[in-house]
Order: structure tokens, then C-alpha cells, then sequence
């Protein structure tokens, strides 16, 4: 019974010499993207023995040492440094995609893989701002490679709410207060780069006044792939807006609608 013990004990002490012997820790860090980003795409090359733990800006590393320089070798190529883009949103009641990819020079012989998926839809209603002829607005924003850009128009409501009280001397009198509130539709997009693609991640929002002079929002989440330098619609915005006269014995309302197409644009830049 002694010696069984004594063996057992040995083959424990042995193996987990062994174990150590075979696998080691390191942390590896990073310098241009996150640990986050990095992870998911080594996580399908790591063997049964293989760990990865997101630390921030590095990564724990649990392998053999074979393994090691192999891991090591991977994560620097995909650390590589964040692009500069600039991000063209075009808001526009006659120009397609189309249209200006053509004049743009871009051949549309090669289109993107699954074109029914890369399409995402926006659905909101933008009060805008500027002057009703105009039938075009374009927004042009510099951002880095992951960071978030913010594309958004809106209205301003004046909420004008009156208190009633009674005077020092018993006479009825009140107030007034007026409160400016921010309604707005838009979307923060989130550009990443993939070869000569970028991957859009897009949250779209839109603020509406309901009839209790609140604000009411609505969101939703997108993905969707684009070329570089390549124009693409997101969806639509309707507008609208009205008139009217007031005269002796008539009143006449008119209201006019108007579909705003929403395109967006990618460019890699210095």
C-alpha cells in the first residue's frame, strides 16, 4: 500500500513538472489596435492547447514555447497601424449611387459579395434646417480606422410653458418660460477596414416630438460592407413640409413630401 502511494505521488509530481515543462505564459503587447480586435481573429488558429486572454492593450499568451513564436508572428502582423479615413455622407433628392460612382470613373463590373446583405436601411424623419430649395447637403468627416464619426441634422422646438398664480394684492396673474429642445435624426457609424473594403458598423437614431411636447427616440443597429471609394445608399429620409392661407371664408393647408436619399462614401487617406 506504501509503494502504490509513493507511485501515485510520483506520477503526479511527474506530470505536472511535465505540464509545466510544456506549456508557458507571456504577455505579448500591443501598440496600434486592441487587444479586443486582435483576439477574435487568432481564435480560430489556436490549438486545444492554445489560450488567449483579452487584456486591454495586450494579450496573455498560454502555449508551448514551439507555439510561441508562431502566436507572437501573428499578432504582429495583424497589429498593424490604424488607417485615417474620411467619411462623405451626401443627403440628395435626385443623385443615385449609380449616378455617381459613373462619374466618379469607378467600373461596377465587380460588385460586392452578397449585395442583398450589404445594403442597410435607415428609416427616420429629419427636420431640416436649411432652406427648403436646396435639395442637397453633403457632409465630409476625418476620422481614424474604429474610432466613431456622428452624422446628424435636426430642428430646434421652442416648448413655451405658462404658470398661472395669484398676485400679493389678490389680482390673477401668471408666466411664461420658453425651453428649447434639440430633435434630431442621424447615425454614428463606426468604419473598419478589411483589403480594399470597409466594414460599417451603424447605429441609426431619430427623434420625433409626440403630442405631449416630448421627445421620443428610435434605434436601431447595422452592418454592411462597402469598397473604398465607392458610393452606397443607406435608406431614405422623409420630408416634410407646410403651407398654408387663411382667407375670408376658405382656409387651405398644403402639404408637401419629398424622399431624401441618404448615401455614404469611404475613402483611405493619409
Amino acid at each position: 500500500m506504501k509503494h502504490m502511494l509513493l507511485l501515485m505521488l510520483f506520477i503526479t509530481l511527474f506530470s505536472n513538472r511535465l505540464f509545466g515543462a510544456e506549456t508557458i505564459i507571456e504577455v505579448v503587447p500591443l501598440h496600434n489596435r486592441p487587444a479586443s480586435e486582435i483576439q477574435p481573429l487568432l481564435a480560430p488558429l489556436l490549438e486545444n492547447s492554445d489560450r488567449l486572454i483579452d487584456n486591454g492593450s495586450s494579450l496573455l499568451v498560454k502555449t508551448t514555447p514551439e507555439r510561441l513564436a508562431e502566436i507572437k508572428s501573428l499578432i504582429n502582423k495583424l497589429d498593424t497601424g490604424l488607417n485615417n479615413l474620411v467619411i462623405t455622407v451626401m443627403q440628395s433628392s435626385h443623385a443615385t449611387a449609380d449616378e455617381l460612382n459613373a462619374a466618379a470613373g469607378i467600373r461596377l463590373n465587380s460588385p460586392i459579395a452578397e449585395p442583398s446583405k450589404a445594403s442597410g436601411k435607415i428609416a427616420g424623419r429629419i427636420y431640416q434646417t436649411q432652406d427648403q430649395d436646396a435639395h442637397e447637403s453633403m457632409q465630409t468627416i476625418r476620422t481614424m480606422e474604429g474610432n466613431t464619426a456622428f452624422i446628424k441634422a435636426g430642428r430646434t422646438y421652442p416648448i413655451t410653458t405658462t404658470q398661472s398664480y395669484y398676485s400679493a394684492y389678490g389680482y390673477p396673474d401668471g408666466s411664461t418660460n420658453t425651453e428649447f429642445i434639440d430633435a434630431t435624426a442621424g447615425f454614428a457609424v463606426t468604419p473598419r477596414l478589411a483589403g480594399e473594403q470597409a466594414v460599417l458598423d451603424i447605429s441609426p437614431w431619430s427623434d420625433s416630438m409626440n403630442a405631449r411636447n416630448q421627445i421620443q427616440t428610435q434605434n436601431a443597429q447595422s452592418r454592411l460592407r462597402i469598397k473604398l471609394g465607392e458610393w452606397i445608399e443607406l435608406g431614405g429620409i422623409d420630408e416634410n413640409s407646410q403651407s398654408g392661407s387663411d382667407g375670408h371664408f376658405s382656409r387651405r393647408r398644403q402639404t408637401d413630401e419629398s424622399r431624401l436619399r441618404i448615401l455614404i462614401k469611404v475613402d483611405k487617406t493619409d
